[in-house]
């Protein structure tokens, strides 16, 4: 053939032609660290060394893993509960089925190492994107890497490997596409990605719902920019008019979309109806419990709400001044929407009532908190000034992210090596000890194993030979087995005769539990096992270990 062209030469080789120079500036700019480096390895570091066991402190994530494991043994969804002893085929809907089976995956190929690294990839991904797309629309790069910093310290309690992280990862990736497209910055067609996604979302995690909140809340936003007084005359009004009809047909997309799951109609259904109604299981679940102010939880909800009821006046303040003398340049930063605005005040009412949507929250703070600052900043800098940040925020728009490529890279290695920090349930948390001595005791009980609610997820994984009497998934158990659980767990009067009808013959709870205290006093029970974290209690006919 041919040398022509860049083709292959004489002989089959191919020709040494040179590296072009924008092609070698953009390997450059790659490699070069910035901001997102800083921020993604930053936000690495915080989840694989110091949260390596808080991402464990829930023992839903071995609920996932048992799930995931069993969809991959039979090869399908399960329908109704395959766990308990006490709901046994009761009518299930395992709905985060899909990150159920990468939990079961990662768990398979690295153990916890695997989730730990999975945690810590849909963790910087969230938040570089965020962080990306602020630098992108024209945010100064000192004031979108506070803003998300901020809301990841924010949000930081709720981390635990569980598939709410990808809730947050598809949400930035939501709210960018419709932050876009309504600035004009992306066509309209950048919408047709939306339906596929809450495909995507349905199947992994029940969080979809938001996606559906904070879509009606940037066309309602839409809907005002097109109606405000004076709009014929703006620009901004004309393109809210012509997306109306894209925005809706989105939802009608999404809407169908969100039907293709192995339930149907009945898994949206299902899940509004239990979180609307808050019964008595989720009164007392702590994540769904209001915001405080005793909790550093919600004392950071509080002050990141404060930073973005600034912002806003900061951007109120700075309008108009951006360009008030012949020495200034035209402001870049965008606008704030209205459709942001509606989120961030929906939201925020969300993480008061349940602070476990704070990570929702924040998202919309972010966008607040650093379209604010960045405009009050740049309406009070002089021109050479302005220029300096506009150079910084260039210069992190067109590179960065290489070093921090190399970091993941190096964590996913770490994890398959299983060279990363000792990860898993804390053996001072659940009871790790006292299971592991029931398994080389002998066979599971016949009957369901009493525990805790908060632990039954840890049997699930590390005990499946048994069957648990209850676990966290309480939109199958219903508000009337959490009164029945309640009054046990309690030692309330009944609970003994309660637990024979359910053919319990063993117990693992922990030492301050009312009903450890009753079984202490009760003829019909024996301590067979303890420590500082779990008791375990037999039936008297069982003998104590030697």
């Amino acid at each position: 053939m041919s040398g022509d062209g860049g083709g292959d030469g004489p002989g089959g080789r191919r020709s040494a032609a040179p590296v072009t120079p924008s092609r070698s500036a953009g390997m450059r700019d790659l490699l070069r660290p910035g901001f997102t480096d800083l921020l993604g390895i930053f936000l690495a570091f915080l989840v694989v060394v110091v949260g390596a066991h808080r991402l464990f402190g829930d023992a839903d994530a071995g609920t996932h893993i048992a799930t995931g494991r069993w969809i991959l043994e039979h090869r399908r969804i399960p329908l109704t509960d395959p766990f308990s002893g006490t709901r046994a085929g009761a009518s299930w809907f395992a709905h985060e089925w899909l990150a159920d089976i990468a939990s079961a995956l990662a768990y398979r190929v690295a153990g916890w190492g695997g989730l730990l690294a999975a945690s810590t990839l849909t963790i910087v991904a969230a938040h570089v994107i965020l962080f990306r797309f602020l630098v992108g629309r024209g945010d100064d790069v000192l004031v979108a890497f506070g803003a998300v910093v901020g809301a990841a310290a924010t949000a930081s309690s709720h981390w635990l490997a569980r598939p709410h992280l990808l809730t947050v990862l598809f949400l930035v990736i939501w709210t960018v596409v419709l932050e876009q497209v309504l600035s004009g910055r992306w066509p309209r067609r950048a919408l047709l990605g939306l339906p596929p996604l809450a495909l995507v979302w349905a199947n992994v995690h029940g969080g979809f719902l938001v996606a559906f909140v904070v879509l009606a809340c940037y066309t309602a936003g839409a809907v005002v920019t097109a109606l405000r007084p004076g709009a014929a005359r703006r620009p901004e009004a004309d393109l809210a008019r012509r997306l109306l009809p894209s925005l809706a047909a989105t939802l009608l997309g999404c809407v169908a979309c969100v039907l293709v799951n192995p339930w149907g109609w009945r898994l949206p259904w299902h899940l509004v109806t239990f979180f609307a109604h808050r019964g008595p299981a989720l009164s007392v679940t702590t994540e769904f419990e209001p915001a405080a102010l005793d909790d550093r939880a919600g004392v950071a909800l509080v002050v990141f709400l404060a930073l973005a009821v600034a912002a806003i006046a900061g951007a109120a303040v700075s309008a108009g001044r951006l360009v008030a003398g012949p020495d200034r340049r035209p402001d870049e930063t965008s606008s704030i929407l209205p459709g942001t605005l509606l989120a961030l005040g929906v939201t925020t009412v969300m993480a008061f009532v349940s602070i476990r949507h704070v990570e929702v929250m924040v998202i919309f703070g972010a966008l607040v908190i650093a379209g604010g600052f960045s405009r009050l900043a740049r309406s009070r800098s002089d021109a050479g000034t302005q220029a300096l940040l506009e150079t910084l925020r260039r210069r992190e728009r067109r590179g960065g992210g290489g070093a921090l490529a190399l970091v993941l890279a190096a964590i996913c290695v770490l994890a398959l090596a299983g060279r990363l920090p000792l990860a898993g349930f804390d053996s001072r948390q659940f009871p790790v000890s006292a299971v592991a001595a029931l398994i080389d005791d002998g066979p599971a009980p016949d009957g369901p194993v009493f525990t805790p609610d908060i632990w039954g997820g840890y049997l699930l994984l590390e005990w499946p030979q048994a069957r648990v009497f209850v676990d966290g998934r309480w939109d199958m158990y219903g508000d009337a087995f959490f009164e029945r659980y309640s009054g046990i767990y309690l030692g309330r009067p009944g609970w003994s005769e309660a637990l024979r009808k359910s053919g319990v013959s063993v117990a693992i709870l922990p030492p301050e539990a009312p009903l450890a205290e009753a079984m202490r006093t009760s003829a019909e029970w024996t301590l067979w096992r303890s420590d500082a974290t779990a008791l375990v209690f037999k039936r008297a006919l069982a003998s104590p270990p030697a």
